[in-house]
């Protein structure tokens, strides 16, 4: 339990310059949550562990890295950390309120970086809900909500670029369906919009195709497109997405029937 890190010290600024925080967070010895991703000469990995805020504990995750970095257009060649793109994508969705993680805390030093977030505690991700469990209404309104929160994203031309199921989170709640984004490193601004549609929509899409059936599809459309009746316009949107879907599946099964040589 990181008990000597009080939460308020976390709070005061996301991008907190205390150095005794960050090398604290930095040397926390804790199981790792996922196994670390190592590429390119360096390292990135997740743990999960508690903070105390005022002597209740409280979940957050605290991912740390070191030389794992990605270009953009103002750092071509020696980039700049993944994290700090997160961070300033989570700090984007807030700011037009696309629901996403909370960021407890950021810094970087040199070449290592550190992103401490909220849990999302009663969530789970899309990938792991069976909607043939859920009764009609309740399946109906996570659908709705989902496609609600797409479509805001996009309204405003930003493109998840990696929209898998396992990247939305929802919680069942009292009024309907809590829904989240996470994984927001590749996150981008699309000048048509049309685009970003396409790709997120055809990401999402063709990963639900053995999860939802073809009427969860429907409402997803209908919701997304807020049209009961889905309009020609919006069926040339949704043929697009499957001839792309069709590219895709078919380019995969050519891929692993080709022989070994």
């Amino acid at each position: 339990m990181l008990n000597t890190i009080n939460r308020v010290s976390l709070l005061r600024s996301p991008h907190n310059k205390d150095s005794n925080v960050f090398e604290e967070l930095w040397h926390i010895n804790s199981p790792w949550f996922e196994t670390p991703n190592v590429r390119r000469g360096g390292w990135s990995g997740v743990v999960k562990c508690m903070i105390d805020n005022f002597g209740r504990s409280e979940k957050v995750f605290i991912k740390r890295q070191e030389n794992h970095m990605t270009r953009t257009l103002i750092h071509p060649l020696n980039g700049i950390p993944t994290f700090l793109r997160e961070y300033h994508n989570i700090q984007l969705l807030h700011a037009i309120n696309i629901p996403t993680l909370d960021v407890l805390y950021f810094d970087t030093k040199g070449a290592k970086a550190v992103l401490v977030t909220k849990a999302l505690e009663g969530y789970i991700s899309l990938d792991k809900i069976e909607l043939s469990t859920l009764v009609s209404q309740d399946k109906k309104t996570l659908i709705s909500s989902i496609a609600k929160v797409i479509r805001d994203l996009h309204q405003h031309n930003y493109q998840h670029n990696c929209l898998y199921p396992k990247h939305i989170m929802v919680r069942q709640s009292a009024n309907g369906w809590d829904v989240k984004l996470i994984d927001l490193e590749k996150l981008k601004y699309r000048l048509v919009k049309s685009r970003a549609v396409i790709h997120d929509l055809t990401t999402f899409v063709r990963h639900l195709s053995d999860i939802w059936s073809g009427r969860d599809k429907v409402i997803f459309f209908q919701a997304y497109f807020e049209q009961s009746k889905i309009s020609c316009q919006s069926k040339k949107i949704i043929h697009t997405v499957c001839k792309k879907i069709k590219w895709k599946d078919d380019a995969r099964k050519q891929f692993e029937s080709a022989p070994l040589t």
